[in-house]
């Protein structure tokens, strides 16, 4: 066979970056499938096998009446997968536990190839890699899905996912976004960003280009495509509207407490298992969570409203998620994750903001091993020093602090942005 031309021998060889990205994607896939057979939270791990077992022998109709079920239908669909697997081939324990781990460790990887192609869009290819592979390699994330068996990544890639396809203009957007909300509800405030940056792109520009004409069918069809495929993922457990308001009001009403275990702003006012139905000033903790998480959203809005840029959509959408976490009554400390993608691109859009990503990342990690090592969860336990030192009360207080403090900071970038190349 001829030489090839110096021009095709070149193209026939990858670009080191693309070598360096298949590297990382492969290296990542490895670290965890090495970790994957191991460990687990015993409660958290018991119930998916029983979900699954459940959606195998009896489908979804009756499954929501055949016990207690804190979940919305979202998940239970992969999880009725595993089932079919497992029955299928009769795993043993650590197949099983292996399957139960995938479904998160896939999603970390996919939802890094994301980051990396969203952050093109704002900053150099060699950034938008370093952002990737910060992601890929996030020990957060690999404590909580590998080694813990959560499932948050998964919520997180799907939302990602519906940020964007928005970006691309893809009507898909909104049917992930409803498909996020379904595996985890906190996503939700993800779509009323999308949803006032689509106003203002399709019925109301700022500046409005010459011979612009608003497009309703656009804004009408993305609600009808959001509603429908919440109706048909919905129908096969035989859940109407009413019934998912019920199942959600049932979810949010098992742990009322200020802060289940999450470093946040009533981690820092109560601390941990205190019942938020504690007044403060007159009010109940709760209601002053609603009304603190409603005025940081609407706040966050306004701003979209008035800079509709991508940037800004971006931001926002790691703003409301964050807020969320932060400023609202009942929140696990794993509930910080479905932001993470959000807060992984900051840095591409404006490089004052490592310093949220990079401190918020690591206040997750120490939140995450406080909650999977306390003594009535059965796991593991640390070691008295740490325990009287980094985990001790006054310690997890300012952690929150800390924490809560990053979200006015973020809003204020979000108002002054500054682009970079």
């Amino acid at each position: 066979m001829p030489p090839l031309p110096p021009r095709a021998e070149a193209a026939s060889v990858a670009p080191p970056e693309v070598r360096a990205w298949w590297l990382l994607l492969v290296g990542a896939a490895i670290v965890r499938a090495l970790i994957m057979p191991y460990g687990g939270f015993p409660t958290d791990i018991g119930t998916f096998k029983a979900w699954a077992s459940a959606m195998a022998q009896h489908g979804p109709a009756g499954f929501y009446r055949g016990g207690f079920v804190d979940y919305l239908p979202g998940y239970l669909y992969v999880l009725w997968g595993i089932g079919e697997l497992h029955a299928a081939l009769r795993l043993n324990d650590q197949a099983l536990l292996f399957a139960i781990k995938l479904p998160a460790a896939v999603c970390d990887i996919a939802t890094a190839v994301l980051i990396r192609w969203v952050a093109e869009r704002f900053t150099s290819r060699r950034m938008a890699l370093w952002l990737g592979a910060l992601y890929l390699f996030h020990p957060a994330l690999i404590f909580t899905g590998a080694y813990w068996g959560q499932v948050d990544s998964v919520g997180a890639f799907l939302a990602l996912s519906a940020l964007a396809l928005f970006l691309r203009g893809h009507p898909l957007a909104w049917s992930a976004a409803a498909l996020a909300f379904l595996v985890k509800p906190q996503t939700a405030p993800l779509i009323l960003v999308l949803a006032v940056a689509m106003l203002r792109r399709d019925l109301w520009p700022a500046p409005r280009p010459e011979g612009f004409r608003p497009r309703p069918d656009r804004v009408i069809g993305a609600a009808l495509l959001g509603g429908a495929t919440v109706v048909l993922l919905l129908a096969p457990f035989g859940l109407g509207p009413t019934r998912l308001v019920t199942l959600m009001r049932t979810a949010i009403h098992v742990y009322p407490y200020g802060s289940v275990v999450a470093f946040n702003l009533w981690g820092a006012i109560q601390g941990f298992w205190q019942s938020d139905a504690a007044r403060l000033a007159g009010l109940p903790v709760f209601l002053w969570g609603i009304l603190a998480a409603v005025l940081a959203v609407v706040v966050i809005l306004a701003v979209v409203w008035r800079r509709p840029q991508e940037r800004t959509t971006v931001v926002a959408a790691s703003a409301v998620l964050l807020a969320i976490f932060l400023l609202s009554t009942r929140m696990h400390e794993r509930y910080l994750i479905p932001a993470l993608p959000f807060l992984a691109l900051l840095p591409a859009v404006d490089r004052r903001l490592w310093v949220i990503y990079g401190g918020l990342s690591g206040l997750l990690l120490l939140n995450l091993v406080y909650a999977y090592t306390r003594p009535y969860v059965q796991t593991f336990l640390l070691p008295a020093l740490l325990e009287r030192s980094v985990f001790s009360d006054p310690a997890i207080r300012v952690f929150s602090a800390v924490a809560v403090a990053t979200l006015p900071w973020l809003v204020a970038v979000m108002m002054r942005p500054r682009e970079i190349a």
